[in-house]
């Protein structure tokens, strides 16, 4: 090789090794910025089509320790918040606690409710008093085939009367456990689980019958009995034997009794 072409060479690597360090020198502007709290979705990959109706979402962060709210609001701590079909609020906002919105401190967060179709789920992080600490932000679109539930209930009310817990079903067929009759995959029936310590899980169990496992084909259906305070409610498809659908078909609701 002649000399002026080594030298052109020399010349070209030593221009890309100067960029990739002005690239990831902090103090430059539009470089990435050490020590900025992030966080990064690993799974599922954008575009993804997934069975069922919940989404399994793993997440990384950087730059802070994840830990449950405490009210910290030194930005060294925080935790996810989920965005389901709707923008984030902005830099120094409170963090809804609302549909659509899923606080959480693990980093796998199952996204339950989604009806067929495409879904874009928004990661931020928030502090301890859930007000939105960065403008990083982690995006996925999937496309959900289904079959889904989506369940509604009332945020808060009396202990006297109880609440509706109303679903609503696409993709398969409700019928009592009793007398179904359909092929694998086509029927089956609700299952309210109250207050579980995990959410549930598409684990080949039977779902137990007892005062917090109750079995329904009816979309509607009345909960009474419930002591004040607030109670999680997951609506799990299963099939005639109780088994939950794999993959999970699920929904989740979050009541105050008064």
């Amino acid at each position: 090789m002649k000399s002026g072409s080594k030298m052109a060479v020399l010349a070209t690597a030593l221009l890309l090794i100067a960029g990739a360090c002005i690239r990831d020198d902090p103090t430059i502007e539009g470089s990435p910025k050490a020590g900025v709290a992030a966080v990064e979705i690993t799974s599922p990959r954008q575009g993804a089509r997934l069975n069922g109706n919940v989404v399994g979402l793993d997440l990384e962060a950087q730059g802070i320790t994840i830990k449950a709210p405490d009210g910290d609001t030194s930005g060294r701590t925080g935790h996810f918040h989920v965005f389901v079909d709707k923008p984030a609020v902005a830099v120094g906002e409170p963090i809804p606690m609302e549909r659509g919105v899923i606080h959480s401190a693990t980093d796998r967060i199952p996204v339950p409710g989604l009806s067929v179709g495409r879904h874009k789920l928004t990661v931020v992080l928030g502090d301890g008093a859930h007000t939105r600490i960065t403008d990083e932000l982690a995006e996925v679109e999937v496309d959900v085939a289904g079959p889904s539930v989506r369940s509604t209930a009332p945020a808060e009310a009396p202990a006297a009367t109880g609440f509706n817990v109303e679903t609503e079903v696409e993709g398969v067929q409700l019928a009592p456990a009793a007398t179904d009759t359909g092929a694998p995959g086509t029927t089956g029936h609700l299952h309210l689980i109250i207050d579980p310590p995990s959410p549930p899980a598409a684990d080949g169990q039977p779902i137990p019958n007892d005062p917090t496992h109750i079995h329904t084909a009816e979309r509607s259906h009345r909960v009474t009995g419930l002591a004040p305070g607030q109670h999680t409610i997951w609506v799990v498809l299963g099939d005639k034997a109780h088994v939950p659908f794999n993959p999970l078909v699920a929904d989740r609701v979050v009541v105050t009794v008064r």
